[in-house]
This record gives structure tokens, C-alpha cells and sequence, in this order.
């Protein structure tokens, strides 16, 4: 006998799926009612209870009546299928939703109700083909097989969820001005002041030099043969106490390279007279020096930090050098001026007010260290930088996208600096400019010829 699925059966499954969908808001919608109105439950429990009797409501009826004929075929793993139908359903409502609200108003500018239809329109395909193939499959398709694609629709979920809790929180950053609370700075100042004694502490050591050879032994060995070696090895500073920062978040970050074929006295002939071409990079879109003064100079710069949002600063550095024999040199520089840059309608910039903008980027110190080793010279920076804090369920997401940021711009930074003083780099850069200045003789000489 014909099942009364087989004809057209893709099209019936779609149509019950969105009519459990329909009753499944109105049991929401009922639940969160009955809890905040008669029990008197707080809105954000009574929400995650109405959510979860919603989704329990869903289930039954696609177990009972979407997808019956599969149910009945396969009756066991109810409990399997329960427990992959609130990840699946939760995952691609809740991600889902966020990502195409963000892409369809926050970037292509639709109506937020016409967005908010696209993107529930959208959700509930991806829902049903997760019920479909994953959650209520057909009992001939083959476990292993079966758990391949759950798998792989499990990791584009996960990124989805990744991708949807960054854009919520960068574009709620994006949207809200953040202060710079006098507790927030205070804190800021007492882990400033204790990292500045331990760096200290290590520079006037007659055992070391370099932070990376304060650490532990093993650890110590296989930092400096990565150096050595070429490699850019960048690393997360834990502080011995832990300091508590209201309102913010101090991220502090160290990495060392190797710049061989270099005396010491060069590299730092660069830092104390630095031309336009030294703090050139992708992060830095101008420069200048503001000011000079024996053992220390005043720098602007123009700054660019680029990741789910594009945020650009005027900044200015007070950068102070000194140096410890002849073989080792340190610097500091300290923000004294971080403004973020508000884009006009007529194309125009207007710096926000400091300490009351997105909160993207409020402090920032850097301190390098500079050791002549043979064959070159070993520099290592360790950056400090303070910005707002992130909500707490948020974190987990968003915490690394933010530390991916920090280590791709430390290496950034440090390999560009390699490149700029590497006597091979130089050499190359010389030749091209002789190939681009005969270039243009040859074509000046073309020019003036009468054919």
C-alpha cells in the first residue's frame, strides 16, 4: 500500500513543519505569559522555560505527525532524536537569526521587519532539512553515514553560533558609546605599575635579559630555538596576581623575532630617528614625529584595527629608549592620546570624545627589549592594552576572535619590523627601485621618440 507521505511528500512535511512552527509560538507566547504574569517569574528565566516547552512541543508533533512514517519505522532513539532536535532546532534558530538580522538590516539596509521575515524564512528551511536529514532520517540510510553528516552540519552550526554571538556583540559595541568608568582606569594603573616593576626587575638582572629567558627552563629553550629559527612566536601574559578589572579588559601579549645580518647600533638608530617608512604596516595608516628630546621623542599615528568591524584611531606615543652596555637596549612607548575616528555622511572625520566612544581600544603601552646575539638581534615586545569588557555569557565567543586580533597584529608588527632592517629585504627593495628607475627611462626615452 502507498504511504500517504510518498506524493509530494517534501512539500506535506513543509507545510505540517510550519503549522507545528505556527503552534509552537503561541505555546511560547503562552508559557512566558502564564510565568511572568501568574507566577510571577522574571522575564529571562520565563523565557528560557517558555523557549524550552516550546521546542519540547515541537518535537512531539514531528515525532507524531511531521514525520510519523519514519518514527513508526524507527521507533527507538527517541531519546537520541530528542536531545539532536534541541541542538539542531536551537542552534539554527537562535545563530541563524542573529547572522541574517545582522546581514540584511545591519549591512544590505532592509526594513528590520522585512529582515526579520527574511531571516525566519530562511531559519526555518535550515531547520527542516536539519529535522529531515539529521534528526528524523530515514531508517535505510546508514548509521555511519548518517553520523558524517550530523557531524559536519553539527561544525557549520558551531560557526554559525561563533559567527552570530561576534556580530551581536561587535554590532551592539558598534551601536552603544562605552565609558571609561574612574575604576576601570584605576584598575588599568595598579596592573600598568605592577607589570613595569617586573619588567624592571628583569632588566637590571645580571642573569637575563629578555623576558622569554625568565620563564621556565624547557619553555625558555624551545621560545628561543623558534626565534632563532625564524619563527614569530607570540604569547598571552598570565600575571602572577590576578587584578580585577570592572567595566574593561586588559589584554597583554608578548612575541619575539630574530632579525639577522644586523648590529644593534642600526636597529637602534632606526627607533630613535624613525622615518615614515618604519612604522609603515597594515595597522598603521600614517605617522609623524610631533616632538624630540634627549632620550625620548613624541610620535603620531594614524591606527586601524580591522575584525567583524573596522574601528580607526588618532593616537600619539610618548616613546623613551635607554640603553644597558653595548649589547642590549630597551624602549617603551605609552599612548598618550587614543581618539577614536567618527566617519561624517560628507566623507569628513571627527574624533570622539576619549574614554566615552565604543570602548574598542581606551589604553595602550608597548615595551621592547633589544639584545645583540650573534648573527643579529633578538627583539621582543610585550604590549598592554585596555578595552571595555565583554557581556559574560558572550565571552566564550567573542574572547577569541579578540585574542586572534592581538596575536595576528603583534606578529604583524614584529615581522614587518624584520623586513624594514633585514640587510636581504633592503637589498631587494634596492633593486627594485633601480629596475622601476630604468624602467622609467626607458619609457621617457620611448616617449620622446617620434614614431
Amino acid at each position: 500500500m502507498r504511504h500517504p507521505w510518498q506524493a509530494s511528500s517534501v512539500l506535506k512535511r513543509w507545510i505540517v513543519f510550519n503549522s507545528v512552527g505556527a503552534m509552537g509560538i503561541a505555546v511560547q507566547m503562552g508559557i512566558l505569559w502564564v510565568l511572568t504574569s501568574g507566577f510571577q517569574f522574571g522575564y529571562l528565566p520565563a523565557t528560557g522555560l517558555a523557549v524550552e516547552g516550546a521546542v519540547l512541543h515541537n518535537f512531539f508533533w514531528h515525532e507524531h505527525w511531521t514525520w510519523a512514517d519514519r518514527t513508526r519505522d524507527h521507533a527507538g532513539g527517541f531519546v537520541q532524536r530528542l536531545l539532536c532536535f534541541h541542538f539542531t532546532n536551537g542552534a539554527v534558530s537562535l545563530a541563524g537569526n542573529l547572522v541574517l538580522m545582522w546581514l540584511f538590516a545591519g549591512k544590505l539596509g532592509l526594513n528590520c521587519l522585512l529582515a526579520n521575515a527574511s531571516a525566519i524564512a530562511l531559519c526555518s528551511i535550515l531547520t527542516f532539512a536539519a529535522g529531515d536529514r539529521i534528526v528524523f532520517r530515514r531508517s535505510g540510510i546508514p548509521e555511519r553515514r548518517a553520523m558524517n553528516t550530523a557531524k559536519k552540519t553539527c561544525r557549520i552550526f558551531v560557526r554559525i553560533s561563533l559567527l552570530a554571538g561576534a556580530s551581536f556583540w561587535f554590532g551592539a559595541a558598534s551601536a552603544k558609546a562605552a565609558d571609561l568608568h574612574p575604576e576601570t582606569l584605576a584598575a588599568w594603573q595598579t596592573y600598568v605599575e605592577a607589570a613595569e616593576r617586573r619588567m624592571a626587575e628583569e632588566l637590571s638582572s645580571k642573569k637575563a635579559f629578555l623576558a622569554l629567558d625568565f620563564q621556565d627552563y624547557q619553555d625558555m629553550i624551545h621560545e628561543r630555538q623558534a626565534v632563532m629559527s625564524g619563527e614569530i612566536p607570540v604569547k598571552q601574559v598570565t600575571p602572577a596576581n590576578r587584578i580585577e578589572v570592572p567595566d574593561g579588559m586588559i589584554h597583554h601579549w608578548r612575541g619575539s623575532i630574530f632579525i639577522p645580518g644586523v648590529p644593534l647600533n642600526l636597529v637602534l638608530s632606526r627607533i630613535e630617528n624613525p622615518k615614515a617608512d618604519d612604522t609603515k604596516q597594515e595597522d598603521v595608516l600614517d605617522s609623524r614625529v610631533l616632538e624630540r628630546g634627549p632620550g625620548q621623542l613624541k610620535m603620531y599615528l594614524k591606527l586601524q584595527r580591522s575584525k567583524i568591524v573596522t574601528v580607526v584611531f588618532h593616537t600619539e606615543h610618548l616613546v623613551r629608549y635607554q640603553r644597558y652596555g653595548a649589547s642590549q637596549a630597551s624602549s617603551s612607548s605609552v599612548a598618550t592620546k587614543i581618539a577614536e575616528i567618527e566617519r561624517l555622511p560628507d566623507k569628513g572625520e571627527r574624533e570622539k570624545p576619549e574614554g566615552h566612544d565604543r570602548g574598542f581600544l581606551w589604553r595602550m603601552n608597548s615595551y621592547w627589549r633589544y639584545q645583540q646575539v650573534p648573527g643579529g638581534v633578538i627583539v621582543e615586545c610585550e604590549s598592554i592594552t585596555l578595552s571595555r569588557s565583554i557581556p559574560f555569557l558572550l565571552e566564550p565567543i567573542v574572547r577569541p576572535l579578540i585574542n586572534s586580533t592581538a596575536r595576528e597584529s603583534m606578529q604583524r608588527t614584529l615581522r614587518s619590523m624584520r623586513a624594514r632592517l633585514s640587510p636581504t629585504y633592503t637589498s631587494q627593495v634596492s633593486a627594485l627601485r633601480s629596475q622601476v628607475a630604468g624602467l622609467r627611462s626607458q619609457i621617457s626615452i620611448f616617449g620622446h621618440c617620434d614614431l
